[in-house]
């Protein structure tokens, strides 16, 4: 179990201007929603700095000054290895580990490698969305398995629906979103299993996303799938990155970790056909994730000190004043999935309010079915600007 101790050794408080350097999240406003100087929480990264032994490491290799064709080292790899069996316990085999070009590309185009125009891939809905367009711009089928909500607000899965879903539309492939985006569920060992069981039985492969993995609030454990007894398995695909957890999006690496050697071989011929053999990501990348993985520890587990006590602020604030909205547990990510059904408007209005209040949240309508009564919003920013972000958000919903 990880510790996270507050510190005040990082800084997580400064307000940055991000606008004028080509941020999606902060200078599409216009693009996306035909509106100037809206306060964004929609995109999921962060605005914060990332760990300063990322920046050194940034700045050595700048002052190296060549930035020539790079094959990806071995130290990086090692690295990876030694974080996720430092942090989560998983030992992953080096031989396993394949470079993606991005997570998102990578389920694009094991869409198109391990299925069939026009056969049904399963997606969790509301989940993240790019799941749904990588089966609709490649011709595949949607089999729904939708993710049940409680009394109180947390998710979970529905295994009898989905043994129904599989042996109904013969679906051979099942994306799973761990920990799960948007909802904030971080599954537990006895929900993997019974997932993983389901699908060995039926011959489904399973695609795990797992970039936020790392962003895991205690008591809860993250789980990776790959260290799930082998016996109980499909074969699998894990994805992983030190994006996600260290705000480096914008320098792409992206690792699919695949055990199982039939299945290997297939995803490793399927990026050698795509020309990936000799790699995907610029030197600048390989030592932003090289220096996160060996170097990041303290700085994280101040970023999830942050970000617990801005789960906090938030669930205060509401309580007091926006009572009718209400926030699903905090398991995981930075990502609150927000319930407007008791405010007595639609979706489109409480978003067209919040737009015209100067606030930019994500509609739940676009992760699918189940969320056609919710936002997400993004608190992986200063308290102070999350706290401006609320009271916009009180402004337009309670006019």
């Amino acid at each position: 179990m990880i510790l996270i101790m507050a510190t005040t050794n990082f800084d997580f408080e400064t307000r940055i201007d991000r606008r004028d350097t080509s941020s999606i999240k902060w200078d599409w406003d216009r693009k996306l929603t035909g509106r100037d100087n809206l306060l964004p929480f929609w995109v999921a990264d962060m605005d914060f700095r990332s760990a300063e032994p990322v920046m050194k490491a940034l700045r050595a290799r700048l002052d190296h000054g060549i930035f020539g064709y790079t094959a990806r080292p071995e130290s990086l790899d090692e690295a990876m290895v030694g974080w996720f069996s430092r942090r989560h316990g998983w030992n992953i085999d080096r031989k396993s580990i394949l470079e993606a070009p991005g997570i998102v590309p990578f389920i694009h185009m094991a869409v198109r490698e391990l299925t069939e125009s026009g056969e049904s891939v399963v997606i969790q809905e509301p989940v993240y969305y790019p799941f749904r367009q990588a089966l609709e711009r490649n011709h595949r089928r949607v089999a729904a398995n939708p993710l049940d909500v409680d009394s109180s607000g947390r998710w979970s899965m529905n295994p009898a629906q989905l043994e129904l879903e599989l042996d109904g539309s013969g679906a051979k492939l099942l994306i799973l979103c761990s920990p799960h985006n948007p909802v904030g569920r971080v599954w537990r060992r006895d929900e993997l299993l019974t997932l993983a069981d389901i699908c060995r039985v039926r011959g489904v492969t399973v695609i795990s996303d797992e970039i936020h993995a790392d962003l895991v609030y205690q008591p809860h454990r993250f789980i990776p799938w790959l260290s799930l007894p082998k016996d109980r398995l499909p074969p699998s695909v894990a994805l992983v990155s030190a994006t996600k957890t260290f705000n480096l999006p914008g320098l792409t690496t992206a690792y699919a970790v695949v055990d199982n050697p039939e299945l290997h071989r297939r995803i490793a011929g399927m990026l050698e056909a795509s020309g990936m053999g000799m790699g995907s990501s610029s030197p600048l990348s390989y030592t932003a994730a090289e220096a996160a993985w060996t170097k990041g520890a303290p700085w994280l587990d101040a970023l999830l000190g942050h970000l617990s006590r801005n789960d906090v602020m938030l669930r205060e604030f509401l309580s007091q004043r926006l009572p009718e909205l209400t926030a699903a547990p905090l398991e995981g990510t930075y990502l609150e999935w927000l319930n407007i059904g008791a405010l007595g408007m639609n979706l489109d209005d409480a978003w067209e309010r919040l737009l015209d209040a100067g606030i930019w949240l994500s509609k739940g309508s676009q992760f699918g079915a189940g969320g056609e009564h919710s936002l997400r919003m993004n608190i992986a920013a200063p308290a102070a600007q999350l706290k401006e972000g609320l009271e916009k958000m009180s402004a337009a919903l309670t006019s």
